[in-house]
């Protein structure tokens, strides 16, 4: 009786293992975004571009991020907001706030973050795994589009971009190495059953 639980618990601890990888999966990993008028939920007309870069720590427990711009005039704040792709969410994270609308061509706003900087309701757990899922967006408001004239989702960055690869590849070899175990624990315990029938 005892051999037959092990294996269960086994596979429990397995998952449980995974489920932290996942979690894992962006300590010290690099985030991008580009930003444009298009992908704003609201009709936008202008000529100005940008670009965000997001780097977590190696604990995972703050992040640094850059936002450059182009074109881009009268900006008065931006924030990293929890939604999908053409669809609004609310603030989770102020990333400047001017005072007076100011002009850029160039780098916009820089420094680091972490879970003292929370705005919204979201814990520093759920906005990091919203942040791998594809569900955080950058959006930069104007007075003139005081909603958000540029607005990119935060994408894992490729493999072409510099950013570590263990933190990536970590995740899928240890996916496949729980499933082959929870496989081959269920086949043996069911070979166990069918010789105690």
């Amino acid at each position: 009786m005892k051999k037959r639980m092990a294996l269960p618990l086994v596979s429990i601890l397995a998952v449980t293992g995974f489920a932290g990888s996942v979690f894992a999966a962006h300590e010290g990993q690099e985030f991008m975004a580009e930003l444009t008028p298009e992908q704003e939920t609201a009709e936008v007309e202008s000529d100005a571009t940008g670009d965000a870069s997001i780097m977590f720590s190696e604990d995972g427990m703050s992040l640094e991020f850059t936002v450059n711009a182009e074109g881009l005039t009268n900006a008065l704040a931006g924030h990293l907001h929890s939604g999908a792709p053409g669809e609004n969410g609310p603030v989770e994270i102020a990333l400047f706030n001017n005072e007076e609308a100011t002009d850029y061509d160039g780098e916009v706003a820089s420094g680091t973050l972490s879970e003292a900087d929370l705005a919204g309701e979201m814990s520093w757990e759920d906005f990091t795994k919203a942040m791998v899922a594809g569900d955080i967006y950058v959006n930069l408001h104007t007075e003139q589009y005081p909603d958000g004239e540029l607005r990119g989702q935060v994408e894992m960055a490729e493999e072409g971009d510099e950013m570590p690869t263990t933190a990536s590849n970590g995740p899928l070899y240890t996916m496949i190495g729980v499933l082959m175990a929870l496989m081959g624990g269920l086949l043996l315990v069911g070979r166990n059953q069918k010789k105690a029938a």
